[in-house]
């Protein structure tokens, strides 16, 4: 039995705003402690976009809102419709 389980994107969240809120007393140089601090934010920001993104898709695809994408445009329901043009 594997001991390894994949941590989810809103468990490093958590650890990284855990991290970057002890980082200021942490006995590491300065220079080291700043670029710690914008790493670990661009990771937090990076993440959270994800989780967004697919808490977005979860949200569409229980609702059935996938229908409406682009790349159904010309899905059944249009389909075989004449356009009426101005003349």
């Amino acid at each position: 039995m594997a001991y390894t389980y994949p941590m989810s994107k809103a468990g490093i969240i958590a650890l990284l705003g855990l991290f970057s809120a002890f980082l200021p007393f942490l006995g590491i140089p300065t220079m080291t402690k700043l670029v710690l601090a914008v790493v670990s934010g661009l990771i937090i920001f990076a993440l959270a976009l994800l989780a967004r993104e697919e808490r977005r898709w979860l949200i569409r695809a229980v609702k059935g809102d996938h229908q409406t994408d682009a790349y159904t445009e010309n899905g059944r329901e249009g389909y075989g419709e004449k356009v009426t043009q101005a003349s």
